[in-house]
């Protein structure tokens, strides 16, 4: 039975959805108070955005650039 739980997107690098960062990368600090919501900075900046996870940000999956890997 899958779970409807989350991943923790804590340290993991992230793809910001909305706003004025929408489709860059960006790095999640942690949890902002606020359930669901985190600090994320984004790569070209050294602001700190709140977040909500999995609405406003996704976590980043690189699965490299060797053939047969994507």
């Amino acid at each position: 039975m899958p779970s409807d739980k989350l991943p923790d997107p804590t340290n993991k690098s992230v793809i910001i959805l909305v706003g004025e960062y929408a489709g860059q990368e960006g790095f999640c600090l942690g949890p902002a108070g606020e359930e669901g919501v985190f600090a994320v900075t984004p790569n070209a900046s050294n602001q700190i955005l709140r977040l909500r996870f999995d609405e406003e940000f996704g976590i980043l999956i690189n699965r490299g650039q060797e053939k047969g890997r994507n």
